[in-house]
């Protein structure tokens, strides 16, 4: 009787989804080990991104929930079932890459939640460094979340920025855990205004995008990008019509690259200009 090769194995265990390789590692001790090895779990990585495999799509169903919806059958949807403790208690959604979130629990500890095992790991807290003046503005708090793949490392990236009245005080700070050295560290600090509240920075060509303004009473936006190898920001350039104010231009990521979105009337219709940057 013919037996499968330990390399045919892998090959064939490669291309299943995650729930039926959860299944199989009870066939034996070996299977179990050959599934959880970090070899096995970045080929099976590998196979499901090259195939647009094994995606889904996650959507708030409440403060407390959400939901997972597959993409290779949109009828199958799923309530995820948080495990950080109880279930009535809010969760906020930092970032998302390869299958894992990074999440904030009852406002004030974060996690990197794996949805397919259901297994998590809690962050070290960290403190804000400076302090705020008396006559405060605001104070808004912004992540980005991606994996660097010359480091084999995720990374969360943490930006605070303070105003004070009448846009007069500004200070910003930044830091990146890295899950690698499950630290956190400062690095320098950015000089750009973040315009939306809480938006979480988008993941293309290794860059995490957010959009910014040079100055808090600045009209004028330009988008930042975040090297997660490098960890340092740059200003990417924008199409010149995005200074023309007919339009209206949103900036996100499809297929792993940017994709510039740009509204504007002709006559009496709306056209959107869909533009992708392959570079």
């Amino acid at each position: 009787m013919a037996t499968l090769s330990h390399d045919m194995i892998i090959e064939i265990l490669g291309c299943l989804s995650v729930k039926d390789l959860l299944r199989f590692k009870c066939v034996s001790k070996l299977w179990c080990s050959w599934i959880e090895d970090p070899y096995f779990i970045n080929l099976h990585l590998s196979y499901s991104l090259k195939t647009n495999t094994n995606h889904s799509l996650i959507l708030r169903h409440s403060k407390f929930q959400f939901l997972s919806v597959n993409y290779d059958s949109p009828k199958t949807t799923r309530r995820l079932e948080q495990p950080f403790g109880e279930q009535k208690k809010p969760i906020q959604i930092m970032g998302s890459c390869n299958g894992l979130l990074a999440v904030e629990y009852d406002y004030n500890r974060i996690f990197l939640w794996n949805l397919s095992t259901r297994k998590y790991q809690v962050l070290p807290s960290t403190k804000i460094d400076f302090s705020s003046p008396s006559i405060c503005y605001g104070r808004s708090i912004y992540y980005g979340f991606g994996y660097d793949l010359v480091s084999d490392d995720y990374k969360l990236v943490r930006m605070v920025q303070l105003l004070g009245e009448n846009d007069e005080y500004f200070h910003s700070e930044a830091k990146v855990y890295s899950l690698r050295s499950n630290c956190w560290r400062r690095i320098k600090d950015f000089c750009f205004h973040l315009i939306f509240y809480r938006e979480l920075g988008f993941l293309a060509n290794n860059v995490l995008h957010w959009m910014v303004s040079r100055t808090p009473e600045s009209s004028n936006r330009n988008l930042v990008g975040f090297d997660l190898r490098s960890e340092e920001f740059r200003v990417v350039e924008l199409p010149d019509f995005c200074l023309d104010e007919n339009f209206y231009f949103d900036v996100k990521a499809m297929g792993g690259y940017l994709c510039l979105t740009a509204t504007h009337r002709e006559l009496n219709d709306v056209v959107v200009d869909v533009w992708i940057m392959k570079e």
